[in-house]
């Protein structure tokens, strides 16, 4: 079956709860086999059957929820959407401020001098009402779009609750100046809209933040190619359409080009989402983002760099992002009942004072009041201030966050699992001994070995190379723990992992013809600041293991040296081995790794973190990226982390505790609307106040 699978960007996507409507409206369409909606990054993931529908179908059907479906997704333009939506909520945001100050001041007149001449009042509230019309009708048009959006999205939301609340506002406001009165609360309106914007403009611009993290941690992954026939690896910068370079097997492919040597296996899992590797061969086309798994291959660029197909489609991490969906949240459970809950409260409270007082005006004055103390702006802000700061901290800190799910599930982590080779180890090993078999000396079993280990990406591979003459013939293949090739005369040579053995290091047999010919020893540096970063997660209550697709005895050595178990240890994993690992450990569990090997695991983990000097696969599926060296800033992440969510949770504790306590105010007629406003004010300035604590203990030491 012929399957498309693409990136759009969402035009106009501001809110998680529509990404989520949105993901259920697309996985609802006939023909579609998967979709995913990411509220940060504002994109979908697509999979789909073309005999059964097309683009042309997809837009129409987000255009019917009132959204854009845009073809490319690369994050310059991205940022370039963040950065208009940014300006233009600072417009709305300027206007709301001049005119709604203008409008307050007419209602304060009303408010300080109750005794005022009828017409005077009348006059007053008149212009207060309309200072009110361009915050009502300009700096909130967007709200009262979202507010339509999620209704047919079945998904109703914060902006859905504020615009009701100043859509009662403006409707009792507006009676009463047609009856002659003067009991208004267009300012009461005009301070809702002000609040939901600065809470919005907080929001994109952490949303902004983290798009330009990405784009970060796609820099910090930043491929090289290698030309072919040898010489040192060059930026892809460098590499220009009709150059030929070499893809060793275990590799991303840099750039799209058509194979013109060589015949191997490709995971195209990135562009397609199909986990089945397939054959290419020469005249077969593959592109850059793939992982080349099986032998090394002659490629001819037919695309510049920075114009593959993946980077069409927004680069590998985006592509990762949106393909998890957006996740339920807590918070946006709790804002999605209170979308639902809030008016019935405030109609039972309007039925029940109209019964006991016979005023329909009070009834309206109180329904309003609970509309507007119970719009949860602060709840809206409590989390995403919290990721601003922990943002802005995390550079200093020597990380980056690439999820902020990601990031506050790192907080919660019981669990964190390592791979060995390149995350606690320095990943350069060297050969150390080499033992012939009788009748074979160390050079010949080393050049054997490097004829096999010739064209495969790996550390192993690299230090065998290293130690070896330079090598001449075909490249090898890359196996399950092992690695295939030929001698001169044609012979199968194969090098695999060594029979278990309480030696130290790592133990490779080298056979040719099935006869063994002799074991080649290697070790690695154990990274001299991974033993006192564990330690110190041990400290923080985390259990440490290490999964490495290494012999147990080299394994149990690099543990031991990092003051871990021998029970600890997980040896000969094969990446199927971590992840399943990483579903029987007690969750929430962190998995660190930087091959390719540890992608799967790193995507199946609740956060997944790259070290600096990890492959690009890792990279894209991480969540939190530590940006130099290995796992010494792991520590200080989760302790950021760890404060970041406690002050997410009083902030929730403050809001919610607001809520519970002047609801009943509001609704036996304590408070008016305005006081209602002002109170709802006052719940967000304590929570922004709370939000610039996060980090600050970590910044004094």
């Amino acid at each position: 079956m012929n399957i498309e699978r693409r990136l759009f960007a969402i035009d106009g996507l501001f809110c998680g709860g529509c990404a989520r409507g949105l993901e259920r409206k697309l996985s609802s369409v006939d023909g579609v086999l998967d979709a995913g909606v990411h509220f940060v990054t504002a994109s979908a993931l697509i999979q789909w059957d073309p005999s059964r529908c097309d683009t042309a179908t997809l837009a129409r059907q987000v255009a019917a929820t009132g959204y854009g479906l845009l073809e490319r997704n690369d994050p310059a333009s991205a940022l370039q959407r963040f950065d208009d939506e940014v300006r233009r909520l600072s417009r709305r945001l300027a206007v709301a401020i001049l005119f709604g100050m203008w409008s307050m001041a007419a209602a304060f007149l009303l408010y300080v001098d109750p005794g005022l001449d009828p017409k005077t009042a009348w006059w007053a509230a008149l212009f207060s009402g309309i200072f009110a019309v361009p915050v009502l009708g300009y700096s909130a048009a967007g709200f009262w779009r979202m507010a339509l959006r999620s209704l047919r999205l079945h998904s109703p939301g914060l902006d859905l609750l504020v615009c009701i609340g100043a859509a009662g506002a403006m409707l009792l406001s507006l009676v009463s100046l047609v009856r002659g009165g003067s009991a208004i609360f267009f300012d009461t309106a005009t301070m809702l809209i002000t609040l939901l914007l600065v809470g919005r403009l907080i929001e994109t611009r952490v949303r902004r933040g983290a798009i330009a993290a990405l784009n970060a941690v796609d820099d910090l992954a930043a491929t090289k190619a290698q030309p072919a026939g040898g010489g040192q690896a060059v930026p892809c910068t460098f590499i220009a359409p009709g150059d030929a370079i070499w893809v060793d097997a275990g590799a991303a492919i840099p750039v799209d080009g058509v194979v013109s040597h060589g015949e191997t296996l490709v995971d195209r899992a990135i562009l397609t989402g199909e986990s089945a590797p397939i054959a290419v061969k020469p005249g077969d086309r593959v592109q850059a983002g793939t992982i080349n798994l099986r032998r090394r291959i002659t490629i001819v660029v037919d695309r510049a760099p920075g114009d593959s197909d993946l980077d069409r489609m927004g680069g590998r991490i985006a592509i990762e992002m949106a393909g998890r969906g957006e996740p339920k949240r807590h918070l946006d459970a709790v804002i999605d009942r209170l979308a639902i809950i809030v008016p019935i409260i405030a109609a039972l409270v309007a039925i029940i004072t109209w019964l006991v007082t016979g005023s329909l005006l009070a009834a309206a004055e109180r329904a309003l009041a609970v509309l507007v103390v119970v719009c949860p702006c602060s709840l809206a802000i409590a989390a995403p201030l919290v990721h601003v700061r922990a943002a802005a901290l995390a550079g200093s800190l020597g990380f980056r966050i690439a999820d902020p799910a990601a990031f506050e599930a790192l907080g919660k982590a019981r669990s964190v699992i390592f791979d060995k080779t390149g995350t606690v180890t320095m990943g350069e090993p060297e050969v150390i001994a080499i033992d012939p078999a009788s009748g074979w000396t160390a050079d010949a079993v080393l050049d054997l070995a490097a004829r096999t280990e010739n064209g495969i990406d790996h550390p192993i591979a690299r230090a065998i190379l290293a130690a070896a003459k330079p090598v001449i013939g075909e490249p090898g293949e890359r196996g399950t723990r092992s690695a295939i090739g030929q001698d001169e005369h044609g012979v199968t040579v194969e090098v695999r992992a060594a029979e278990p053995s309480p030696l130290a290091g790592t133990r490779l047999d080298v056979r040719q013809g099935g006869a063994k010919v002799g074991t080649i020893t290697l070790d690695d540096i154990v990274d001299p600041e991974a033993a006192r970063a564990i330690g110190r997660l041990v400290s923080l209550g985390l259990d440490p293991l290490i999964a490495t697709g290494d012999a147990l005895a080299p394994a149990i050595a690099v543990g031991a040296s990092l003051g871990l178990p021998a029970a600890k240890i997980h040896a000969a994993c094969t990446p199927e081995d971590k992840v399943a690992l990483v579903k029987a450990v007690s969750r929430p569990v962190i998995m660190v790794g930087d091959g390719v090997n540890d992608a799967p695991a790193l995507a199946g983990a609740d956060c997944g973190v790259a070290v600096g000097r990890a492959h690009g696969a890792a990279t894209a599926t991480a969540g939190v990226v530590l940006t130099v060296g290995g796992i010494a800033a792991l520590p200080d992440a989760i302790t950021l982390a760890r404060h970041a969510l406690v002050v997410i949770r009083q902030n929730w504790m403050l809001a919610l505790g607001y809520n519970v306590i002047v609801l009943p105010a509001a609704a036996i007629g304590f408070l008016t609307p305005l006081l209602a406003a002002g109170a709802m004010l006052a719940s967000s300035i304590i929570v922004v106040s709370n939000a610039l604590r996060v980090g600050w203990r970590q910044q004094i030491l």
